[in-house]
């Protein structure tokens, strides 16, 4: 990757390149990654279960790729996207498309857009996650676990959209055991479920 592409748009890798000139420098030093150009993004090996969050500390080889295609062309999955909307909107969620799908990409282009300092990539991927979800609740429980396990509880842009979209649809997704379950399991979405159904804010 190009260093002026990346660290343009990107916090995380501004700070991980930057070399100190002069006495900043040699009370400081540099990072590892200002010395070699190298930035060593840990692996995760664990990306197929459902019921897994966000590990915090490793990326899944596609998030990574997705993430560097952001910051070269300003989007990513654009064909998926366009496949997306030339379907019919969906007039609700329906249990059977809840389990895996496109949500869980965004909400991980989410998490990385914080966890790299990407304002860019982080609010496209609410938008693409918000567009999505009149077209498909596909992988919406695992996107559920992402977004509820990857930011902090001040970050509430996502988690809105999610709020929002449950509420909507309670009857189903409260009869849908694997939604029933992921709720009961973040607290922090069951609260803000609560205060959505006496019309309080979030």
């Amino acid at each position: 990757m190009h260093k002026a592409t990346v660290c343009s748009q990107s916090e995380f890798f501004r700070l991980a390149c930057r070399k100190r000139n002069g006495s900043e420098a040699d009370s400081q030093g540099d990072f590892k990654e200002a010395q070699t150009g190298t930035v060593d993004i840990p692996r995760s090996n664990n990306i197929d279960s459902v019921d897994d969050g966000w590990d915090v500390d490793a990326e899944d080889p596609k998030s990574v790729k997705l993430m560097i295609h952001y910051l070269y062309h300003m989007d990513y999955l654009e064909v998926e996207t366009a496949k997306l909307k030339a379907q019919p909107i969906a007039e609700h969620l329906y249990d059977h498309d809840l389990k895996d799908g496109i949500l869980i990409d965004h909400a991980k282009m989410y998490a990385m857009g914080d966890k790299y300092g990407i304002p860019g990539l982080k609010s496209l991927a609410r938008t693409k996650f918000n567009e999505a979800l009149q077209y498909t609740g596909a992988g919406l429980v695992k996107a559920m676990r992402i977004t509820y396990t990857s930011t902090v509880d001040l970050d509430k842009d996502l988690r809105l959209v999610i709020v929002d979209t449950l509420h909507g649809n309670m009857s189903i997704c409260l009869n849908t055991p694997e939604v029933d379950r992921a709720i009961k399991e973040l607290p922090e979405l069951a609260h803000a479920l609560l205060r959505k159904m006496y019309g309080l804010s979030n």
